[in-house]
């Protein structure tokens, strides 16, 4: 690997948005990319060169500062788009005096309980939360329906609605043995999001996107639709509450419900929107996606960004059952319409009711939102697939 002042790309599993994204960005930039993971093989596996992939534990900073020590690499930026990483890349990269994320706002930010108690601390719109502890018990004059979740969850897994005290009992019982778990008031309302870029001086809105959810009680995201009207409407309200909680450098992806008290954070991600919409973007802006965010962690500062004029739908093909699929998804793609398919033919799915079931991705664009459901109502309803006990 050339010892010339790589890009350090931190990386836990495997992603499309790291090795189909992130890193031929870097690559475009000219940029020699060492790829630290604690699972090398796997990366190594969908990565060639020059591409170097190092075995590491990139949960621990200390870790990542002595591997680097020990490969005499000085890099010329640290980067991560994981949820459990950003952290760690951070406290590192502060140590090496490059550009990174605040890691207290980074961890904050992970750990839904300490979001909550910033966001009280702050003044900022909230809502009811308890944190659940193996003895905490349950009180029947909490404000119900609540929602449970993993405190450092990643989107929608093993999220669920309780209705009463007996369904908490049972969904309780379902986690690990100290698991640490937060339960939060359940907002009726639409959910919309917030994508930001910062350079540590300004924070900017490039948009968001609307998302349908499917059935309860789960909460896994069946479309997304941009521009979303709700991010529209709420923006300047929303980039506000990020700005004050201390959002600032990179790239940060947020959800908000919008209720009859106006809009309030669901969760922050401080990285990149996935599960597609990443690479939606990448097309939609006209100067990409990931390359504009590697810049700003080369310490250069925020682009002019033009929103794109375009309408786009992303439809998510969501597994209904468990088994093995037979027949996948073979979407109609006439002009304007893309596939990308997640799984195939005889994989056995196991339904987990969160973004590990989707079968596939379908992208709708148009040039303006009536075109966009003109389109969606001719290749919508033609989609069919079989999936097996």
């Amino acid at each position: 690997m050339s010892r010339s002042a790589p890009l350090v790309i931190v990386s836990h599993v495997v992603n499309a948005a790291t090795t189909q994204g992130f890193v031929p960005a870097a690559l475009r930039l000219d940029l020699p990319v060492l790829l630290l993971t604690d699972r090398a093989a796997e990366h190594r596996a969908c990565l060639a060169e020059p591409v170097t992939v190092v075995e590491c534990d990139v949960f621990n900073p200390l870790a990542i500062l002595e591997t680097l020590t020990a490969l005499d690499v000085t890099p010329r930026a640290l980067f991560t788009n994981s949820d459990h990483l950003q952290s760690a890349c951070a406290i590192a990269a502060a140590a090496l005096d490059l550009p990174g994320k605040p890691w207290p706002i980074c961890y904050a930010a992970k750990e839904k309980w300490r979001m909550r108690q910033r966001l009280a601390q702050l003044g900022l719109p909230s809502l009811w939360s308890q944190r659940l502890l193996p003895e905490t018990p349950i009180d029947p004059d909490w404000p119900w329906p609540l929602v449970l979740k993993p405190s450092q969850g990643v989107a929608s897994m093993n999220v669920t609605r309780v209705d009463d005290p007996a369904q908490l009992a049972r969904a309780r019982a379902a986690f690990p043995p100290g698991c640490t778990l937060l339960l939060e008031q359940y907002l009726d309302g639409p959910l919309f999001t917030l994508e930001t870029l910062g350079d540590g001086e300004r924070l900017i809105a490039i948009g968001g996107f609307d998302v349908t959810l499917g059935a309860a009680p789960h909460f896994i995201e069946a479309q997304a639709r941009w521009p979303g009207t709700l991010s529209q409407r709420w923006q300047a309200q929303v980039l506000a509450q990020l700005q004050r909680f201390g959002v600032g450098l990179g790239v940060c992806h947020s959800e908000f419900i919008a209720d009859a008290q106006g809009p309030r954070l669901v969760e922050i991600n401080y990285r990149s929107i996935g599960d597609g919409r990443e690479f939606l973007l990448d097309r939609l802006l006209p100067g990409g996606w990931f390359t504009p965010i590697l810049r700003l962690h080369l310490g250069q500062p925020l682009p002019d960004v033009t929103p794109p004029a375009a309408a786009a739908l992303i439809h998510y093909l969501i597994a209904e059952n468990s088994g093995t699929l037979h027949r996948p998804p073979q979407p109609h793609c006439p002009p304007g319409v893309s596939y990308r398919a997640l799984r195939q033919r005889g994989e056995r799915i196991t339904q987990t009711h969160s973004n590990k079931d989707y079968l596939g991705v379908l992208y709708l664009q148009a040039a303006d939102p009536m075109r966009l459901q003109s389109l969606a109502e001719r290749v919508l309803p033609s989609l069919t697939w079989e999936i097996a006990p």
